[in-house]
């Protein structure tokens, strides 16, 4: 039976377009994805080719060159959707529960094979002038992962009304990619504590 799931598509500039229907379009959309994450783990981003993807996925390059305008937007669309399963979480009722509930889940995707090839694959993209708009439209989309529970905790008073999502977005996200893409140090849960309260320190009212 084809899967029902709904699939975050980019653009032409590399921004989350609006979600497709399920059926035909959702499966194609599946296989596409698992293709892309399969290779990507397997012989990293140069791998990730449309011709080699359009096999895996047993469909016609054709589809691949309809739907992106690159193969970085390809990814950053596979990419995403892994996100969206990987980062869900039931709401704690605060905002420090909430983000760290975030940032571990963040951490152990970050930290499995495939989120070890993504790292990787985005410090090849950071070379890759084609690969820009695609990675601005990713990371447009992770933010907008955290800003439900963000704008609950403004409505809680926990947070500052007037905070900038950019902002509290890098303070909480970007010690995790530099401890990890940098340094390369693991990620535990006392780490990420303590990061969650430098957040709430920061941007509390």
């Amino acid at each position: 039976m084809a899967s029902s799931r709904i699939e975050p598509v980019f653009n032409s500039d590399g921004a989350a377009a609006r979600s497709r229907p399920g059926g035909r379009t959702a499966d194609i959309t599946r296989r596409i994805h698992d293709a892309v994450l399969e290779l990507i783990i397997s012989g990293g981003e140069e791998k990730c080719t449309f011709q080699n993807v359009a096999r895996r996925a047993n469909i016609e390059r054709s589809t691949l060159y309809r739907r992106y305008p690159t193969r970085w937007a390809m990814m950053s669309d596979a990419f995403a959707a892994a996100y969206t399963n990987d980062l869900s979480f039931e709401p704690t009722g605060s905002f420090r529960g909430d983000l760290i509930c975030h940032l571990s889940r963040v951490a152990h995707t970050l930290s499995s094979p495939l989120g070890m090839a993504m790292l990787a694959a985005g410090a090849v993209a950071r070379l890759d002038p084609a690969s820009r708009p695609a990675a601005g439209g990713f990371w447009e989309f992770r933010k907008q992962q955290q800003e439900p529970f963000i704008r609950a905790a403004i409505e809680r008073g926990e947070l500052r009304p007037e905070v900038s999502l950019d902002e509290l977005f890098a303070a909480a996200d970007g010690p995790l990619y530099f401890r990890l893409l940098i340094i390369g140090q693991p990620i535990d849960q006392q780490w990420v504590e303590t990061t969650v309260d430098q957040v709430c320190r920061a941007f509390s009212p």
